[in-house]
């Protein structure tokens, strides 16, 4: 399986011109079977949302449908979405979700609501969290979806008998001035879990930060695999050996050893 990194420069409450840029990359792509996007790719990080800066969840999934069956492509990104078609109600955070799809050729759709939302910046005032873990196994590969600031408490991701994958995707708008916490976060959860892992990173600017990028797949020893030009927008694209990602866990079992813990929804 092809996957690829595309490292936006995000058009702040433009959705129209993000997705023409996503389309765009989608049809000089011939050879990838995965295209993942950053943290709210059609809007930019919106933390406290008006009446018109968050999509119809139902409007974006059926655009992510379409898209992907005709470039025949599978789809991972996150959107600023409401669940209400009222524009009003778009202000009430219980309506609002910071939400991961991952949609695919064949009409599959699966989402992750970000569950640690970003309250420094005020984005638990405008969202509300979500409660659920999502797994999506797909071309029989299994993808553990989190968004941004997820990336920061292990826990959340941490591989165990009830929830296993092969790959950590994490999708972020994750500012220039914390960069090394993101280049030590990703090669840690990689580790951590003997897992590949793809971080996908923006580059640009909004009116709080600068984003210049730093999006990589990680090997589960923790090397980087393929990154993505920094501070340039653009695509890398690697392939995920499943064969020695098995043998190294057959060959270094160290979950066995790992601690057995539940995790309580807040």
């Amino acid at each position: 399986m092809n996957i690829s990194l595309y490292q936006q420069d995000i058009c702040w409450l433009d959705p129209e011109a993000n997705y023409k840029k996503i389309e765009t990359v989608l049809s000089q792509l011939s050879d990838t079977d995965l295209l993942v996007l950053p943290e709210m790719c059609s809007t930019g990080f919106v933390t406290s949302p008006e009446a018109g800066q968050t999509e119809y969840f139902a409007d974006v999934e059926q655009r992510l449908l379409d898209l992907s069956r005709r470039y025949q492509t599978a789809l991972c990104g996150s959107f600023a979405v409401t669940l209400s078609p009222q524009r009003e109600a778009a202000e009430n955070r219980q309506n609002n979700r910071n939400r991961c799809y991952f949609v695919t050729p064949e009409g599959e759709l699966h989402h992750y609501d970000k569950h640690h939302l970003f309250h420094i910046g005020g984005e638990s005032r405008g969202y509300e969290p979500g409660q659920e873990q999502c797994i999506v196994t797909w071309r029989g590969i299994r993808f553990f979806l989190v968004v941004c600031f997820d990336l920061r408490f292990p826990v959340w991701s941490r591989f165990a008998p009830n929830n296993s994958y092969d790959i950590l995707i994490c999708v972020a708008n994750w500012p220039q001035k914390r960069r090394l916490a993101w280049e030590t976060l990703l090669p840690a959860r990689a580790i951590e879990n003997q897992v590949f892992v793809v971080g996908v990173n923006r580059v640009g600017e909004d009116d709080i930060c600068v984003y210049d990028g730093g999006s990589r797949a990680i090997h589960p020893y923790g090397h980087i695999l393929a990154r993505c030009v920094d501070g340039e927008e653009g695509v890398c694209t690697f392939t995920p050996d499943m064969q020695k990602l098995e043998d190294f866990r057959r060959k270094f079992p160290s979950q066995a050893d790992s601690d057995r813990f539940s995790i309580i929804k807040r």
